[in-house]
């Protein structure tokens, strides 16, 4: 290849990007992603938090015009279900890659070329928002049947304390685990 064809190629190749960054499904996924606080542009782009993304187009975005919206798109689905819609194949592939996460899995899978390595991460960083919480921020829901006198005793460790009775019963867990003389 001479140059001058070397140089028509890198500038065809320079306009269809430029045409890709002006569809409406990179601006529409890379606006969520963006006001969600998963990834950052210095390019304006309309911010779009409440907005609904077919997964297809995103990742259409992601193979086509950035691939760092195939390394969040698994966290950012994990996080924001509600806001993602698609075919069963690619949410069932989404939620496969979401529980090797989350059972710390070393298996080498890959999400259209991006290998769970480079996906991990995106499970775990605190968003902009603070409302949803990451991976290990997740608390698990219980329900407990405690004798009434125990109950009074927690109401009024709470009333001392300030603390909320999740706090105080988590606090008095984590103290007997590391005290070994307790037995059952």
């Amino acid at each position: 290849m001479n140059k001058r064809a070397f140089i028509k190629k890198i500038k065809e190749i320079a306009q269809q990007d430029k045409r890709r960054r002006l569809d409406s499904r990179y601006l529409k996924v890379m606006g969520f992603l963006v006001a969600k606080g998963f990834l950052y542009t210095n390019k304006k782009i309309h911010l779009n938090p409440n907005g609904h993304i077919n997964l297809t187009d995103a990742i259409w975005a992601g193979r086509f015009v950035e691939p760092r919206i195939l390394e969040v798109l698994p966290a950012a689905y994990g996080r924001f279900k509600k806001h993602f819609s698609g075919d069963a194949e690619t949410v069932e592939n989404l939620e496969h890659i979401i529980e090797m996460i989350k059972q710390k899995s070393d298996h080498k899978i890959e999400f259209y070329g991006i290998s769970i390595e480079k996906i991990r991460p995106w499970f775990f960083i605190r968003l902009r928002d603070r409302r949803s919480k990451s991976l290990d921020e997740r608390k698990v829901s219980k329900t407990f049947r405690f004798k009434p006198e125990t109950v009074d005793i927690l109401k009024k460790l709470k009333d001392q304390t300030g603390q909320s009775e999740t706090a105080i019963l988590e606090y008095l867990i984590a103290t007997k685990r590391v005290d070994s003389s307790y037995k059952i």
